[in-house]
């Protein structure tokens, strides 16, 4: 065998960037997966590196936008908005196809999500402040992209006009310019490898599979569209029209689309895409300067139009809509599709909670995208990378003329795609069905969660006897709690997330959790008792309980008629009913105009106050939640049109019962919760009041809200597991 020459040796080991991206990806995955948490440190280290990538972007794009524009002559500049408008427009409606095959991948389920503060915020969606740039240096210092493309558009647009005598020095700047940050961002990008291992190492160390829960229905679905979209259709589509072959645009983009799937980031590979279609022309014999112009200017003005891995987005409204039983009708799909490609001008954080709206799927279901934002967020950049190639090319070749259809290979393409659409869906949908369980990840979550606590506790299951008599009013409470070592907690059974008992038959709860704190601060034990509207006064009075807890909401007549602790949290009027009927109730004016209203409400004080804002609604005091949810089968008992509530109680009932969604209807109407206590005892309640304070300053209450109310850290998860610690035994 003959033995290699040095440089020949030398040409075989080295590395292209594209191979020494993905070495580096794969080094980070095993470094992940070999040492978990251990190396989340490198996560700084990714930051970094995407920071670096990032400084060079925005001035670029004005500066390849503005000379671009301004290089054209008026009737060059005609010809490429009318091309690149039809290109984008099909690419729209290719993507909105490829969204509505999507459910063919999905089995039946149902699942709820926990309350977010986001669900009470009202968020306008504003199309002119993204978009039009009153300061433009204010935009580019705060990074609003869409406003600073606007501006060097239109900074460009204005160029045309000048002579080309006066504008050439102005051009050669901008081309130098273009040309200094090009430097530096390839300058950057080689250290790529190293900025994607430290991004992978601590995906990989970090994240866990378990948080999805039934969410790989979406995931899976929505990965299975875009691998399809991005190495088969668009190059696909490419090679059909252009004189590119299907390797050559494969081969042209791979650096950008593994840089940016891995960073999950579109704008920092704007750059490379630019060289990259240069040199692709270049390589056929069609490099021109009108060449080089379209693409520096279709590439950062198309970036702002929403791409292919956007629109692939709206997949996730028909998902929600499978996933609470509100499948989007075939017949709204043409309105869906207008109001989606419009909406997400404003961005996926606006429009899906919008779009969720007005499909009448419950928008909590948003919170659950948000979920899966970090393994979707990879695969949308994938998809919108090779989107913005494309695009660029075909427009680019129409805006030319050298734009040429091939039947043979239409037709080649049309075939495989057919096939394995038909063959991966069908397999899909079978995997799936198979792969997730009977309960989601919310309900699991709920049913499951715990009060962490040493502190002696026994908790008494038969209610109070409806008569007994009342012994003599007791003396101090908080001295009679110091020496017998007990605070005696009056308790709702049914007051989830305040009080409620968990799959093991343990009480938890918000409520419960806070007991516990005090107990443990006083050193003292703790005896729940369970109380009813009924009972809840005399059980206080006759010291029976010290204090009553369960999520009870003040108000004037709750106020006159008892004692009540310093406020601990705050909370939004709700109405909780089926799915489909949440539309009905986004004001209080069209609950009020309703007729014959059935509602259930907890607590008579409150009733009395809601009946003043519903005077012709019929009003029904229920002892617990469960009435509404699980009514008796009582033939002659008409079922409630909805239930009163707080809509953070609410959310928590949705997670146990899907099949209901909760409106918080306008103008929002806010309450405070506080804890029952017993009449004429002012050093139990300035105690009280104290501690609140107290808990309220050091932030315990707030963590309390953040696990029991917004399900934040409420599963309780051990060290993540990695080969070092749990195969090997390297780590403790």
């Amino acid at each position: 065998m003959p033995r290699l020459k040095k440089p020949q040796l030398k040409k075989i080991v080295r590395l292209n960037l594209s191979a020494r991206i993905v070495v580096g990806l794969a080094a980070g995955v095993l470094c992940g997966l070999l040492f978990g948490e251990a190396v989340a440190w490198p996560g700084i280290v990714g930051k970094t590196y995407i920071g670096l990538l990032q400084m060079a972007i925005l001035p670029y794009m004005v500066a390849s936008l503005i000379g671009g524009i301004g290089a054209l002559d008026a009737q060059k500049a005609k010809r490429l908005a009318v091309t690149a408008g039809v290109v984008l427009l099909a690419s729209w409606g290719l993507a909105l196809g490829f969204v509505f095959l999507t459910p063919l991948a999905f089995p039946s389920i149902e699942a709820g999500a926990f309350f977010s503060p986001s669900l009470t915020e009202v968020k306008p969606f504003d199309f002119v402040g993204p978009y039009i740039p009153v300061n433009p240096f204010r935009s580019m210092a705060q990074t609003v992209v869409p406003a600073v493309a606007v501006f060097s558009v239109a900074t460009g647009i204005g160029l045309i006009s000048v002579s080309p005598e006066r504008k050439r020095g102005l051009l050669d700047m901008l081309e130098v310019t273009s040309a200094a940050l090009t430097r530096v961002a390839v300058m950057v990008i080689r250290l790529a490898p190293f900025g994607l291992f430290a991004i992978a190492a601590n995906a990989a160390g970090t994240m866990t599979i378990e948080e999805f829960g039934r969410l790989q229905v979406f995931i899976g679905s929505f990965v299975l569209m875009t691998l399809v979209l991005t190495f088969v259709v668009m190059p696909g589509i490419v090679a059909v029209v252009t004189p590119f072959r299907y390797t050559e645009v494969l081969r042209a983009s791979r650096a950008a689309l593994i840089t940016g799937f891995a960073t999950g980031n579109l704008f920092v590979v704007l750059p490379l895409l630019v060289e990259q279609g240069k040199l692709l022309f270049q390589d056929r014999g069609m490099r021109t300067a009108d060449t080089d112009n379209f693409i520096e200017v279709l590439i950062p003005i198309s970036f702002n139009f929403p791409n292919l891995g956007k629109l692939l987005t709206l997949a996730f409204v028909l998902f929600a809509g499978w996933y609470t039983g509100n499948d989007v009708a075939l017949t709204d799909y043409p309105m869906f599709s207008v109001m989606g490609v419009l909406s997400l001008f404003g961005g996926v954080d606006l429009a899906l909670p919008f779009l969720l709206d007005q499909m009448r799927i419950p928008s909590d279901m948003y919170q659950l995208y948000v979920v899966t934002g970090v393994v979707n967020g990879w695969f949308a950049t994938l998809l919108a990378v090779m989107n913005l190639f494309s695009f660029t090319l075909i427009a680019t070749c129409a805006a030319t003329g050298t734009l040429t259809v091939s039947v043979r290979k239409a037709a080649t393409t049309a075939v495989v795609v057919v096939v394995l659409l038909a063959a991966s869906l069908p397999a899909a949908r079978i995997g799936f069905a198979r792969l997730i369980g009977e309960n989601d990840i919310a309900q699991q979550t709920l049913t499951q969660m715990r009060v962490a606590s040493d502190v002696a506790a026994t908790v008494v299951t038969d209610p109070p006897a409806a008569e007994a008599e009342s012994p003599a009013t007791p003396g101090p409470r908080l001295e009679r709690i110091l020496a017998d070592g007990v605070i005696r907690v009056g308790y709702h059974p049914k007051m989830t997330p305040f009080s409620f008992f968990n799959h093991e038959g343990e009480l938890v709860g918000l409520d419960v959790a806070l007991m516990h704190t005090l107990a443990d601060e006083l050193g003292v034990g703790l005896e729940f008792v369970p109380w009813t509207y009924e009972t809840r006064g005399e059980q206080l009075s006759r010291g029976e309980i010290d204090i009553a807890i369960g999520g009870l909401l003040l108000n004037a007549k709750r106020l006159a008629n008892g004692a009540f602790s310093l406020p601990y949290m705050t909370v939004t009027a709700s109405v909780v009913v089926k799915d489909h009927r949440r539309a009905e109730f986004e004001s209080w004016d069209d609950v009020a105009a309703a007729r014959d209203l059935r509602l259930a409400i907890l607590g008579r004080r409150v009733a009395e106050t809601i009946r003043r804002r519903l005077p012709d609604a019929q009003l029904t005091v229920v002892e617990s939640p469960l009435e509404f949810f699980e009514p008796s089968d009582d033939a002659t008992a008409e079922p409630y049109d909805g239930l009163i509530m707080s809509a953070e109680g609410g959310y928590a009932h949705t997670i146990l019962y899907p099949q209901y969604d909760v409106a918080i209807p306008a103008p929002q109407v806010r309450g405070q919760v506080a804890f029952a206590l017993p009449r004429g005892d002012p050093e139990w309640s300035e105690l009280l009041a104290a501690w609140i304070r107290l808990k309220q300053a050091d932030q315990t209450i707030a963590r309390l809200y953040d696990k029991w109310i917004l399900g934040r850290g409420a599963r309780e998860t051990g060290p993540r597991w990695c080969v070092a610690r749990d195969v090997l035994g390297w780590m403790e």
